[in-house]
């Protein structure tokens, strides 16, 4: 290769890597190209694109330049003629055989010329490669913002759905602890009070979950009618206002007048809720919201048969939720079945105002049990059913302000080796099992939780004295190290636990000492904990 191509490749090298965009590079190539060259057409061909073009006007079609390919030597182009041509691929590894194309009309490439245009060809396509790299990556950053602006649109979401289950229980406060069947009877027992003894029937999805009196023919086909209408509506002896849940209609309630008849059939009453309660479209939601926060066993039935309540307000502000294990429909609630009175002293008004009332209630009574079990989603890890990292950092936050407390740090040792042998199945039953060790190995006052991969942490609150983090965080290696029967296989792993003490630190600032903690652990013998030292930090740039 000559002295003044060798200087012109790495002229184009420099500039060529300066450049921004696809678009920029191939214009650069293109004129880099043609003025090394002395040619008159240059162009670069990404798959079937064109993205930068010269000598055939500012927009010439692709086509032009797409159907040429390596080995071509000659070609004719609209209103530019034959030409000698010269073609070489940018990056023989890439899936779309990008090009640059040169031509030029007075005679053909020399061999020094041919291997100068190789070599900026090779160039350009490490250049374009790591821009599309680049813009893959910015991609892939733009899609993760928006998945992260997406997760705390749902839980501001979920915040708006707390300050209305706020309002719900300060309503339901006199009611006392009730399971949710309960709370729907005393609607419909309430509405009937109030309406001198009417029939008052609650339907959800042509089922009555509560009555409250004799009940009476039609009360499912009224019920269907709001739901249809999605407002109040009057059918004979039958008034029925629409309630719902988040806004959507879920069913209605019904009021009897004193001429309704009596059904001589027997209604479907049930305590089973319709799929709309749940978040995940079951009839059932998780867990039970304890007086500390935490979450308690699901399955919670009330004493009459019913499902929990997610408004009733007990003693120590907890909410009950209603039990996983009423997705059967077969629970029987409690109806007031007695001798309906006739009403007569109460007025149409007043009787459109009970029912618009009542169905308020039950629209937030209802809507409470969505919500709760959403926050409840939202905030703990799917897999093992410990508190999520963001719960986990706010119980944190809260607790250390208070008092003095430690953080655990645990990163499980071999989980990858189990992984890559037995597969991901048996991966996520390993860390079940381990979630389960760590909740029995730590106190009823202390919060596990899982961060992420196979990385747990445990708040240990209250602390009172420096040993007793030293003894958990042993009890809680020596628990973990017992073997597992996964996949019908006997399975080892262990836990490298950092201890960090609160001290005034923030949650953040905590969790990082506790991780750097672990980290020695792991570096010094694997199967220990460690705690915090200050110098520890030192290796912080070495931290993976």
């Amino acid at each position: 290769m000559s002295g003044w191509s060798t200087l012109q490749l790495t002229e184009f090298f420099s500039a060529i890597t300066r450049a921004g965009t696809v678009s920029t590079t191939a214009r650069l190539a293109v004129q880099r190209a043609t003025e090394a060259t002395d040619a008159e057409v240059a162009a670069v061909v990404c798959g079937d694109e064109v993205p930068a073009s010269v000598g055939l006007g500012r927009a010439p079609a692709p086509s032009q330049f797409t159907r040429l390919g390596p080995g071509c030597d000659e070609t004719t182009f609209p209103g530019a003629g034959t030409m000698h041509v010269t073609v070489h691929i940018l990056d023989r590894d890439a899936p779309t055989a990008d090009r640059l194309i040169v031509a030029r009309a007075d005679e053909p490439f020399a061999a020094e010329e041919r291997q100068m245009l190789q070599g900026m060809a090779r160039v350009l396509g490490l250049a374009l490669r790591s821009l599309r790299t680049l813009e893959t990556e910015r991609q892939l950053r733009l899609a993760q913002e928006r998945e992260a602006l997406a997760r705390l649109e749902l839980v501001e979401a979920l915040e708006r759905r707390e300050r209305l289950l706020e309002t719900l229980l300060r309503v339901q406060r006199s009611a006392g602890q009730q399971p949710l069947a309960e709370v729907l009877d005393m609607i419909t027992s309430g509405a009937a009070g109030l309406l001198d003894g009417v029939t008052v029937a609650l339907v959800l999805r042509d089922a009555v979950a509560s009555v409250s009196g004799t009940p009476c023919e039609g009360l499912t086909f009224a019920a269907d009618r709001a739901v249809t209408a999605g407002a109040p509506i009057t059918c004979g002896d039958l008034e029925a206002a629409p309630v719902h849940i988040n806004g959507d209609v879920a069913g209605a309630l019904v009021i009897a007048t004193a001429g309704a008849p009596s059904s001589a059939v027997p209604l479907p009453v049930t305590g089973a809720l319709p799929g709309a309660v749940s978040p995940s479209g079951g009839a059932s939601l998780p867990g039970a919201v304890s007086s500390s926060g935490g979450v308690s066993s699901p399955g919670a039935v009330s004493s009459s048969g019913g499902v929990s309540s997610p408004g009733a307000v007990s003693s120590s502000g907890g909410v009950a939720l209603p039990g996983a294990g009423s997705s059967a429909g077969g629970v029987a609630l409690p109806g007031a079945a007695s001798s309906s009175g006739a009403g007569p002293g109460v007025r149409d008004a007043e009787r459109r105002d009970v029912l618009a009332a009542f169905a308020e209630q039950a629209s937030l009574a209802l809507t409470g049990a969505h919500t709760l079990a959403a926050v409840h989603e939202a905030q703990h890890d799917p897999l093992t059913r410990l508190p999520n990292r963001a719960l986990f950092l706010q119980r944190v936050e809260e607790t250390i302000t208070d008092g003095a407390a430690a953080l655990l740090y645990l990163d499980l040792d071999l989980f990858k080796q189990v992984n890559d042998t037995l597969g991901h199945a048996a991966g996520d039953e390993l860390l079940r099992a381990v979630a389960g060790r760590l909740r029995a190995a730590v106190r009823d006052t202390d919060m596990p939780a899982r961060l992420g991969g196979d990385e747990f942490a445990v708040l240990l609150d209250p602390l009172t004295y420096r040993d007793q983090a030293r003894d958990i965080a042993q009890r809680v290696i020596d628990a973990i190290a017992q073997p597992y029967d996964i996949a019908g296989r006997t399975v080892h792993t262990r836990a490298s636990v950092g201890v960090a003490y609160s001290g005034g630190r923030s949650a953040e600032r905590l969790l990082e000492e506790a991780d750097l903690a672990m980290y020695r652990a792991k570096k010094t013998r694997k199967g220990t904990y460690q705690e915090f030292e200050p110098e520890m930090r030192l290796e912080l740039p070495q931290v993976v």
